[in-house]
This record gives C-alpha cells, sequence and structure tokens, in this order.
C-alpha cells in the first residue's frame, strides 16, 4: 500500500500540475474559440457576407481553433506533437488529393459568394442551363427549370463556363427576325412592324424600337425586329408579338415566305431516244 501510494505522489508530482495546466488549456481554449468565431460571424455580417458563406467560414475557423487547442494540450501534459502533426498533414495531403473535385468547387462556392455574380431569384444561364437561381452553396448551385425540374451544377461548372445573367438590369430586349417575300412592298412591311410595336403598351419607349433590315437572305428580306420591354414582361410580350405580326402580315398581304426551289429540267427533244422534254418553272412545296 505504501509502495502504491508513492508511485501515485509521484506520478501527481511529475504530471498533476501539467495535467491541471492541460486542462485549463482545453477549458480557456474551447471557450476562447467560441468567442472568436461568435465575433468573426458578427463582423462578417456587418459586412454583408452571404449567411452561406459565414456559417461555412466560422465552422472552419472554429473546428481549426479547437485543433489547435487539443495540440496545445496534448503537449503539455508531455506527448509529442510533432510526429501527431506529420501524420495530420500526411492525412489532410491524402484526403485533398482523393477530393480534388470538390475542393475545386468549393474553393469555386467561396468565389461565387464574395463576389455575387447573381442572387437567389435571378434568371441566368450557366453551363449551358437557363433557369431561375434557388440556392447557392459552397458546393452546388441549384436552378429551377421553366419546365419545373431542378438543374444542380457543381460550381466549378459555374465559375468556368459561360455565365449570363437576365436580371442585372431591369429591361430586356427582344430579337425578332421576320422574312418577307421579295416582291412585296419593303416600306410598307416596316411601317406595318411599327405599328404593331406602337400599340403594345409593354413596349417601352426608350430605347426606342428598331425595326431594320438584316439581311438578304436566299427565300426572304429579313427585318430585325428589337423592341426593349421589362425583365418580367419579357416572354409574354415575345410570344404576343410573333403572333400579332404574323396575322398583321396576312391581314396587310405582306407574305411571310418559306423555303422553295426551282427546278428546271433540261434535256434532248421528246422524239430522242431517251430524251427529256424541257421543263421549267417547277417550284414543289416546303422542302
Amino acid at each position: 500500500m505504501n509502495e502504491l501510494l508513492k508511485q501515485i505522489s509521484e506520478w501527481l508530482a511529475l504530471y498533476g500540475l501539467k495535467t491541471v495546466g492541460a486542462l485549463a488549456i482545453l477549458v480557456l481554449g474551447i471557450t476562447a474559440a467560441k468567442l472568436v468565431t461568435k465575433l468573426t460571424r458578427r463582423i462578417l455580417r456587418r459586412a454583408k457576407v452571404d449567411e452561406t458563406l459565414v456559417s461555412f467560414g466560422g465552422n472552419i475557423l472554429h473546428f481549426f481553433l479547437l485543433g489547435f487547442v487539443a495540440i496545445a494540450a496534448l503537449n503539455q501534459v508531455g506527448f509529442q506533437t510533432a510526429s501527431l502533426i506529420a501524420v495530420l498533414g500526411a492525412a489532410g495531403l491524402a484526403v485533398g488529393l482523393a477530393l480534388q473535385s470538390n475542393l475545386s468547387s468549393l474553393a469555386s462556392g467561396v468565389l461565387i459568394l464574395l463576389f455575387r455574380p447573381f442572387k437567389l431569384g435571378d434568371l441566368v444561364e450557366l453551363a449551358g442551363v437557363t433557369g431561375t437561381v434557388e440556392s447557392i452553396g459552397v458546393l452546388t448551385t441549384d436552378l429551377k427549370l421553366p419546365d419545373g425540374k431542378q438543374a444542380i451544377i457543381p460550381n466549378t461548372k459555374v465559375f468556368s463556363d459561360k455565365l449570363i445573367n437576365f436580371a442585372t438590369t431591369p429591361n430586356r430586349r427582344i430579337d425578332l427576325v421576320v422574312g418577307i417575300g421579295y416582291g412585296d412592298d419593303l416600306l410598307k412591311a416596316k411601317d406595318v412592324l411599327k405599328q404593331v410595336l406602337a400599340e403594345d403598351p409593354r413596349i417601352l419607349a426608350t430605347p426606342e424600337p428598331v425595326v431594320q433590315v438584316l439581311e438578304l437572305a436566299d427565300s426572304s428580306v429579313n427585318l430585325a425586329v428589337r423592341p426593349w420591354v421589362k425583365n418580367s414582361d419579357f416572354w409574354d410580350t415575345r410570344c404576343d408579338l410573333t403572333e400579332k405580326i404574323k396575322l398583321r402580315l396576312d391581314a396587310e398581304g405582306i407574305s411571310i415566305p418559306f423555303p422553295q426551289r426551282d427546278v428546271h429540267l433540261f434535256g434532248e427533244s421528246a422524239g430522242s431516244a431517251g430524251g427529256v422534254p424541257a421543263q421549267a418553272g417547277f417550284t414543289p412545296g416546303a422542302n
């Protein structure tokens, strides 16, 4: 019994103060980590940083501080932390290599949340997909497509591919191409199109709507019709204008040509052996 008490007293003399010191480091360190994390989140919120980034950054900082406190406590009781740090570093490298694509998405997500090229509710085109932004995470961005489907796009694609935001300005231009026949009255057609635009109250006066000759195509004279509308009116106005233009041109006797082909057959006289009588002006319907 005396020997046991002696060993206990020797252990307490050797490790007692170190153990108390380690416990004190743990308690004070955990408390300080919570305070520092809370203060950091408060500063980020005052700087109007996105809440997702605030939460993610706060969690990362908190775990980093706890790891530092744990290593300091182990070092206090005499544990060789150099080897532990080396093992953790090697493990972190292995995990980083295994999750390389995810880490790339993570970095892209942080950049998106910092620079904010779009926000929730914006109509955007990301990686060739057009939809409304539903959520912005650190790994993926979710879009709601016009047909009700949901698209989940990795942030690496979002940040490295083409990005178009249709909601950055309050107004948007409608681009229509209207083809008329070469035999139709060009000036009359332009006047008719301008009247159609003038009759729609959703068309903005500024910038002024444009009706111009775009090109002389193979089968038609193509006119560019480019009015400006509010973002919220874009699709309804575009569809309504397409219908109104077709009906008005029909009423005015202005044709909207479809692809045609004139085939001329040339051969020997009908009386020749195997000859084919000449024909001209054969015009089939649409291709």
